[in-house]
């Protein structure tokens, strides 16, 4: 059994576009944004969000429970 193990330092490219260089500027900038963020008021809102999501989904299958828990109690 032959295995043939390479690395290519060739940058690929897709739909034979050229690969475009990492611009340094974005890069600062989204730094410089990063920073600026307040990151306990994104996690509080990720939170509530999730949280939310978790009561709708707890009221959804208990509107689609009760009917079988109740058929189960007349019995």
């Amino acid at each position: 059994m032959q295995t043939t193990t390479a690395v290519s330092t060739m940058q690929m490219t897709m739909n034979e576009n050229p690969a475009l260089p990492a611009n340094r500027e974005l890069f600062r900038t989204t730094i410089r944004k990063a920073k600026k963020t307040d990151w306990d008021r994104v996690i509080v809102k990720a939170d509530r969000l999730i949280a939310g999501a978790g009561v709708v989904i707890l009221a959804m299958s208990a509107l689609y429970f009760v009917p079988v828990f109740v058929s189960i109690l007349s019995k």
